[in-house]
């Protein structure tokens, strides 16, 4: 053994930008942060938890503190499938599995489509931690031009007739970082255009109870069953430590999957599968939900008044209708990798949106992704204050 030796997976996943930053706001805790994209942690439910933790022993006993079955906890899965009706998804037990978060579900289908040098297709922008995981598996992540509303369905076509593609990664609803939602004329483009050309799509649907307004449009997978994965978790509405993922793919692929979820964790915890089960299932469940969507709505309302009001001119944003970030496009010289670190002395943060981009040679210094809900409310607006100084003095 070498000491020191790395695999080529570790270094695809060196420490970044998005690694650097959160180490030195670890050190600043004074900082308004808009970077971290994450739950807020007053609205973590401590004590429901703490409540549906006695549920589960008393209903369950020391069942649910034992290793479980693979796919997951029974009464889990029956409330998943309910959840995933109201989405539009209909599947059966073999298409269904409780994976450890979101990301362990991505991971674990890397595990079982990638090898060195696929291709992986994604947005542009897309979710960063994701790229790196493609990378560590050996993938070539290929950009595909996308619009206000998602991927381009014709960039698309062209990308999957060039290359041998093993999947397609898209956010659909409420995108990582830009917020978009794609439309439903839009989902059904998409799926068309991956049912013909034989490919699989890769559907990260973590953000879809967050929404503020409009009417949710169904599920990606529902267009392509047979030609996609869905993915989504309750670390957004219920709490990340839970760990809790739900997926849905075609059985062939699951098999695999659920071969090698075994010789990486075993099966998620039954017990916090049981924990999330009793709050999919509970009254006290559908009260915080509505609480959380109540507080980051207002959140968002605050966020966008203030950058109305604080940002110079030549900056452009769309509000949202749910999720956690907001996408700023600033004039073309705006450069917002050469502000983050004045910013940060002057005590705001934020992700500059060149950490979104798999190809780091293109031209994203002007953007930035501003995430909200971390954010304590009433720092929203003396943040985005200290933001639009730094800017005024770099334009």
């Amino acid at each position: 053994m070498v000491l020191g030796k790395h695999s080529r997976g570790a270094a695809a996943v060196a420490s970044g930008p998005i690694d650097d930053i959160f180490a030195a706001l670890a050190q600043r805790p004074e900082v308004v942060s808009f970077a971290v994209g994450a739950p807020d942690p007053a609205l973590l439910p401590g004590e429901l938890v703490s409540a549906l933790s006695k549920d589960v022993i008393d209903k369950y006993g020391s069942a649910v503190l034992q290793y479980g079955m693979t796919r997951g906890f029974a009464p889990l899965l029956d409330q998943a499938r309910n959840l995933l009706s109201h989405r539009h998804i209909r599947c059966s037990l073999d298409r269904m599995h409780i994976s450890t978060g979101g990301s362990g579900a991505l991971h674990n289908v890397c595990l079982a489509l990638l090898d060195p040098h696929d291709v992986v297709l994604v947005e542009t922008p897309t979710y960063g931690p994701a790229v790196k995981v493609f990378r560590s598996h050996g993938a070539t992540v290929v950009e595909v031009a996308s619009d206000d509303s998602g991927i381009v369905p014709e960039a698309l076509d062209e990308a999957l007739a060039r290359y041998d593609v093993a999947f397609v990664y898209l956010l659909p609803t409420f995108q990582n970082p830009t917020g978009r939602t794609m439309s439903t004329e839009r989902r059904i483009q998409i799926a068309d255009v991956v049912v013909r050309r034989g490919a699989l799509v890769v559907e990260d649907d973590v953000y879809t109870d967050l929404r503020y307004r409009g009417v949710s449009p169904p599920a990606l997978y529902s267009f392509a069953p047979d030609n996609s994965v869905y993915i989504t978790s309750l670390s957004k509405t219920l709490a990340p430590a839970i760990r809790v993922g739900i997926t849905v793919m075609p059985p062939e692929l699951l098999n695999n999957v659920l071969a090698l979820k075994q010789g990486i964790d075993m099966q998620t915890s039954t017990y916090c599968q049981a924990i999330a089960a009793e709050f999919l299932g509970s009254a006290a469940g559908t009260t915080h939900l509505t609480h959380v969507v109540g507080a980051y709505s207002a959140k968002l309302d605050t966020l966008v008044d203030a950058v109305e009001r604080h940002l110079p001119k030549g900056f452009r944003w769309v509000k949202p209708e749910g999720g956690m970030f907001l996408w700023i496009e600033g004039p073309r010289d705006f450069d917002a990798d050469a502000l983050l670190n004045k910013a940060l002395r002057h005590g705001v943060a934020f992700l500059p949106g060149s950490v979104f981009f798999a190809d780091s040679e293109g031209d994203h210094h002007n953007t930035m992704r501003l995430s909200f809900a971390n954010v304590p409310q009433d720092d929203i607006d003396r943040g985005v204050e200290l933001l639009a100084t730094v800017c005024k003095d770099a334009a």
